[in-house]
């Protein structure tokens, strides 16, 4: 291994951790999961994606159902059994020839997509520092737009990855300098039984963003990234990882959890082009899960002012890769209404719609001139 190449895979390692700690905390805080066993689960999930793709892989918890869940107030096992019902669902989808159906998706539909996840990142980096007012109209606000700004202008400082060099500071002074614990109060389960209709509720929306961008648009940019050297990167491993994973995480009550083309982008643009810096990741967490065992009160609390600078550059970086359908014949309209949809609804299924909605249309139409 060259020097060069073992300071930038060590940031990007952990350049995603703005999206994780905060989730994190949510399923820890108010839907009951175990600190130690969410650490020791995602630790466990980083080293497997290390050995099974060979390249920089993001893992994620489900953050359709993690979000609705603290919003609805789902119980831990209701949770749980969402989890584990996705892995069935992704396990079965293996039975079918899923690599043949992706290859046939437009390229327009995934890069929309990847303009939709864009703006939510950059819309979960506004929440996380406070709101939009506070953001344009403080000191504080206007620093983070300041250094998110600097970050994507100047991406390196003497080689070495900017949004990489913040995301580790960020992380190590908040795992080792204090921390507070996540557990800090736990929603009181005040429904012993399980609700079926909820679990389907979590479950749906989140198949339907686990297939577009867990497993196609993550596909996608690991090609684009890596080129041959992702070719392990496919649908069908994908949804074994997913699926499997989740089947046993379920089991011992770790996080639901997927992969993400916008944590792909984190990592890389932080730094990661080889597969021990996802491993590194891993044997990070599975640290952070003995220190809390050691010490529950010590684990960490990202700090909001990187957060939102860090999810707010890679919004920014995940909606240049729609830069090839920005170019071609009506790209501008599709990429134009993949924003405006997410601008209004915040949600990636309504984006997917659309997307469908538009390029079906735009087919008729020009089949209808000919």
């Amino acid at each position: 291994m060259r020097p060069a190449s073992l300071i930038p895979n060590i940031l990007g390692a952990f350049s995603d951790g703005a999206v994780l700690f905060p989730i994190l905390a949510l399923l820890s805080m108010k839907a009951g999961f175990s600190t130690g066993l969410v650490l020791f689960s995602t630790g466990l999930v980083y080293l497997a994606s290390a050995i099974v793709f060979r390249v920089p892989m993001a893992v994620q918890p489900l953050k359709s159902i993690a979000i609705a869940a603290v919003t609805v107030g789902a119980t831990f096992q209701e949770v749980r059994w969402s989890g584990f019902f996705l892995g069935i669902v992704c396990l079965t989808l293996c039975l079918v020839n899923v690599d043949r159906f992706v290859k046939r998706v437009p390229i327009t539909i995934i890069h929309q997509l990847q303009v939709g996840l864009g703006v939510l990142l950059m819309l979960q980096g506004v929440r996380a520092f406070g709101d939009w007012n506070l953001l344009v109209n403080s000191i504080s606000g206007l620093s983070v737009l300041f250094a998110s700004v600097l970050i994507v202008l100047f991406p390196e400082i003497r080689g070495l990855p900017l949004l990489g060099i913040i995301a580790t500071l960020g992380l190590v002074a908040s795992a080792f300098m204090g921390g507070q614990s996540l557990v800090i109060e736990k929603s009181m389960e005040s429904h012993t039984a399980i609700r079926p209709q909820l679990i389907v509720g979590l479950l749906i929306p989140q198949v339907i963003l686990t297939l577009s961008n867990s497993v196609i648009a993550t596909q996608n940019v690991c090609e684009r990234y890596f080129g041959n050297r992702g070719f392990r990167v496919n649908a069908r491993r994908l949804l074994y990882s997913i699926g499997l994973g989740n089947v046993l995480v379920a089991a011992v009550g770790g996080m639901p959890f997927c992969h993400g083309s916008g944590g792909v982008t984190a990592h890389v643009r932080g730094g990661s082009t080889q597969a021990w810096s996802t491993a590194l990741m891993g044997a990070f967490l599975l640290t952070l899960a003995l220190l809390h065992v050691v010490s529950p009160a010590h684990t960490i609390m990202y700090p909001p002012f990187l957060t939102a600078v860090l999810l707010m550059v890679t919004g920014v970086l995940h909606l240049k890769l729609a830069a090839p359908t920005a170019v071609s014949k009506m790209g501008w309209i599709k990429l134009s209404t993949a924003f405006m949809i997410t601008l209004v609804s915040h949600s990636l299924l309504w984006v997917l719609g659309g997307a469908v909605v538009l390029e079906t249309s735009m087919r008729l139409g020009t089949k209808g001139e000919l």
